[in-house]
């Protein structure tokens, strides 16, 4: 399916989870990191590869979709933006503090800990690719650090704005922002719906849980069929 339509290079917490369902709604096939957790299938080598340098064919990774957004997309969102020159950037964010403290309780205690015995094989090949891509990658290993997380969540967000032509680019600011203002950078009619509200903490934990044991993760629209 692909080339990519819309590229998102917002980090994970920063509504990517909505912005999928969303974007979902507007008849797209959106990839994101849930995808990449909950389908065995899902390509991961390609963002490691990706990360080392080595030449990536992303049509490999995106092949059933023509939206991205969530980690590991935004990471790369530089090399996107040039191999999909049509392609627009969507860029969530929200108040940084908070964006870290969400990762606190999400993200980082789950991505921290050893795999289990019995956890299904490809969640545990994709907590190895965070780690390597993400968490010691382009965080350079100081999620662990307050400080120096929140400042390279701001130096992001700049960096984006600096980066992306502002005819592709739209910071969509979580919380705040909802249909017209997507609909209208996409050019698409404003649905008929409330904007999607999930993956809060404790929805993020259920999602989890149930990966860890095999299961789909309830409340998420199921990606294309492998």
């Amino acid at each position: 399916m692909a080339p990519l339509q819309v590229i998102g290079s917002g980090w994970g917490r920063t509504g990517t989870a909505a912005m999928r369902e969303a974007l979902t709604t507007l008849g797209y096939d959106v990839h994101h990191m849930i995808v990449i957790l909950s389908n065995p299938d899902s390509d991961k080598q390609s963002f490691i590869d990706a990360w080392e340098g080595k030449e990536v064919d992303w049509n490999k990774p995106y092949d059933k979709f023509n939206a991205a957004v969530d980690w590991p997309t935004s990471t790369f969102y530089k090399q996107l933006i040039e191999v999909y020159p049509e392609a627009k950037v969507i860029h969530t964010t929200r108040d940084a503090e908070a964006w870290y403290k969400s990762c606190k309780n999400t993200i980082l205690p789950v991505v921290s800990e050893e795999s289990a015995a019995d956890t299904p094989p490809h969640v545990a090949a994709t907590k190895e690719m965070i780690k390597k891509v993400i968490w010691q990658g382009e965080m350079q290993g100081k999620m662990v650090d307050k400080e120096a997380a929140v400042q390279m969540f701001r130096d992001h967000d700049e960096e984006v704005k600096r980066t992306v032509p502002s005819d592709r680019l739209l910071v969509f600011e979580t919380g705040k922002d909802g249909w017209e203002k997507l609909c209208t950078f996409l050019g698409k009619d404003i649905p008929d719906t409330p904007w999607p509200h999930v993956n809060s903490t404790e929805d993020f934990q259920n999602r989890v849980d149930n990966i860890k044991s095999g299961k789909h993760p309830e409340g998420f629209t199921p990606g294309p069929p492998s």
